[in-house]
Protein backbone atom coordinates (compact mmCIF):
# COMPACT_ATOMS: atom_id res chain seq x y z
CA UNK A 1 0.00 0.00 0.00
CA UNK A 2 1.33 3.45 -0.86
CA UNK A 3 -0.31 5.27 2.02
CA UNK A 4 -2.71 7.07 -0.29
CA UNK A 5 -6.32 7.39 0.79
CA UNK A 6 -8.69 5.28 -1.28
CA UNK A 7 -11.36 7.65 -2.59
CA UNK A 8 -14.19 5.95 -4.47
CA UNK A 9 -15.71 9.30 -5.49
CA UNK A 10 -12.40 10.32 -7.06
CA UNK A 11 -12.24 7.03 -8.95
CA UNK A 12 -15.81 7.50 -10.19
CA UNK A 13 -15.05 11.04 -11.42
CA UNK A 14 -11.90 9.77 -13.15
CA UNK A 15 -13.86 7.02 -14.93
CA UNK A 16 -16.72 9.37 -15.85
CA UNK A 17 -14.32 11.95 -17.34
CA UNK A 18 -12.57 9.27 -19.36
CA UNK A 19 -15.83 7.79 -20.69
CA UNK A 20 -16.97 11.28 -21.80
CA UNK A 21 -13.76 11.72 -23.82
CA UNK A 22 -13.46 8.25 -25.35
CA UNK A 23 -16.16 6.34 -27.16
CA UNK A 24 -16.47 2.88 -25.62
CA UNK A 25 -16.59 0.14 -28.21
CA UNK A 26 -19.49 -2.13 -27.24
CA UNK A 27 -17.38 -5.14 -28.15
CA UNK A 28 -15.11 -4.37 -25.18
CA UNK A 29 -17.75 -3.11 -22.75
CA UNK A 30 -19.24 -5.27 -20.02
CA UNK A 31 -22.40 -7.01 -21.18
CA UNK A 32 -25.57 -7.29 -19.12
CA UNK A 33 -25.03 -11.05 -18.84
CA UNK A 34 -21.46 -10.58 -17.57
CA UNK A 35 -22.69 -8.06 -15.01
CA UNK A 36 -25.45 -10.43 -13.88
CA UNK A 37 -23.00 -13.32 -13.43
CA UNK A 38 -20.61 -11.13 -11.43
CA UNK A 39 -23.48 -9.87 -9.25
CA UNK A 40 -24.56 -13.48 -8.58
CA UNK A 41 -21.01 -14.29 -7.44
CA UNK A 42 -21.10 -11.35 -5.01
CA UNK A 43 -24.49 -12.43 -3.65
CA UNK A 44 -23.19 -15.98 -3.15
CA UNK A 45 -20.42 -14.61 -0.91
CA UNK A 46 -17.46 -14.46 -3.29
CA UNK A 47 -17.04 -10.71 -2.84
CA UNK A 48 -13.26 -10.22 -2.76
CA UNK A 49 -12.59 -12.86 -5.39
CA UNK A 50 -15.24 -11.30 -7.65
CA UNK A 51 -13.78 -7.80 -7.23
CA UNK A 52 -10.34 -9.12 -8.18
CA UNK A 53 -11.75 -11.13 -11.08
CA UNK A 54 -13.73 -8.14 -12.34
CA UNK A 55 -10.68 -5.87 -12.22
CA UNK A 56 -8.60 -8.40 -14.16
CA UNK A 57 -11.44 -8.96 -16.62
CA UNK A 58 -11.66 -5.20 -17.25
CA UNK A 59 -7.89 -4.99 -17.66
CA UNK A 60 -7.95 -7.75 -20.27
CA UNK A 61 -10.85 -6.13 -22.14
CA UNK A 62 -8.96 -2.82 -22.10
CA UNK A 63 -5.83 -4.52 -23.38
CA UNK A 64 -7.76 -6.17 -26.21
CA UNK A 65 -9.39 -2.84 -27.11
CA UNK A 66 -5.98 -1.13 -27.20
CA UNK A 67 -4.50 -3.88 -29.36
CA UNK A 68 -7.46 -3.63 -31.76
CA UNK A 69 -6.85 0.13 -32.06
CA UNK A 70 -3.15 -0.44 -32.78
CA UNK A 71 -4.02 -3.04 -35.41
CA UNK A 72 -6.54 -0.65 -36.97
CA UNK A 73 -3.89 2.08 -37.14
CA UNK A 74 -1.40 -0.34 -38.74
CA UNK A 75 -3.95 -1.24 -41.41
CA UNK A 76 -4.47 2.46 -42.25
CA UNK A 77 -0.75 2.97 -42.95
Amino acid sequence: MTGKVFDMDKIKRYVDRFIKKVAVNDRYDMSALELKILAQRVISGNVLDTISLTFNFGYIKGYKAAMAEIKKEDIRK
